[in-house]
């Protein structure tokens, strides 16, 4: 393996490090208010993220914006196999900023896009005027064309494209977009919808869970299709309100999986993109601790899920 990779490994152990972790996200969500829990997180790794004034809201952001700032970092400091790894897994932050342009289209009011750099894969669509061009600039990106044009519709075809990526491109990561995938397939048969065959959503949703799972009609089909090893992710979920649940138990296998493949070490990707797994899962700990706290408490089971 390349010096490359070795510089990666220890970057990704050192920002590991400084991840609050369960015990800590616990703290946070019993700080009784959004003042003191910030007053908290000021004293950690986070606080060059946060800036004074910050509503709920506003400080999620911000949490989250420091999974993509470490990103790039480990980007840097990655042979070019591993920022494209890491570029792949940026989709997740360009998706963000695709829902916005959405929004925008409609003329609703959109947060700032995250600022991608060098890890974009969709030039800037400020100029975009329709949804007709809109498809049309996707479609000449790795995320392709949609198929519709409804938001709602747009947003679930680039999810599975998503899943899809990373499925392809990020071996080490293979099990969490199938897994993510089964979640994303789940909301849809909860909400009384089903895939519509033939779309480039039931394509990629295809090429990710097979072809048996993508034409199942309920939930309770879907959980019992699950893989042995995937059945954890929809265990009892019989209806929408089960699978908050099981999206805490996806971000909790996220984090001890993501520690894992870290602390396996050696200068390989495996450890740069277990890194990544850890730095979200821990952000969307710390997002969740937060909204416990705005709460006084209720919700500490849900946080629980992922400790």
């Amino acid at each position: 393996m390349s010096a490359g990779w070795v510089a990666a490994q220890v970057r990704s152990r050192g920002l590991v490090q400084h991840c609050l972790g369960p015990e800590q996200a616990r703290q946070l969500a019993a700080a009784g208010s959004l003042q003191q829990a910030l007053d908290m997180l000021a004293l950690t790794a986070y606080a060059k993220q946060l800036r004074p004034g910050l509503d709920l809201a506003g400080a999620g952001r911000a949490i989250v914006g420091s999974v993509l700032w470490n990103l790039r970092v480990l980007a840097g400091w990655s042979p070019p196999l591993g920022a494209s790894r890491l570029r792949v897994l940026a989709g997740a932050f360009e998706l963000a900023n695709l829902q916005g342009e959405m929004a925008r289209l409609e003329g609703l009011e959109a947060p700032p896009p995250y600022a991608l750099g060098s890890l974009a894969t969709v030039p800037d669509l400020s100029s975009v005027a329709t949804v007709s061009q809109f498809r049309r600039a996707l479609a000449a990106s790795p995320w392709g064309d949609p198929g519709v044009s409804d938001r709602g519709g747009v947003m679930l075809g680039l999810k599975f494209a998503l899943a899809h990526r990373v499925a392809e491109n990020v071996p080490e990561a293979t099990g969490w977009a199938t897994t993510y995938s089964a979640l994303l397939l789940a909301r849809c048969l909860a909400a009384g919808a089903s895939l519509e065959l033939g779309t480039p959503a039931a394509t990629h949703a295809r090429a990710v869970l097979g072809e048996r799972l993508i034409q199942v009609r309920s939930l309770h089909d879907l959980a019992d299709g699950l893989p042995r090893h995937s059945a954890w992710l929809l265990a009892d979920a019989s209806g929408p309100d089960d699978l908050w649940p099981a999206e805490a138990r996806w971000w909790h296998r996220l984090w001890g999986q993501g520690l894992a493949l870290v602390v396996r070490g050696g200068p390989e990707p495996g450890a740069t993109v277990g890194a990544v797994a850890a730095l979200a899962a821990d952000a969307w700990r710390v997002r969740g601790a937060l909204e416990v706290a705005v709460r006084q408490g209720q919700g500490m089971e849900v946080l629980d899920g992922v400790a």
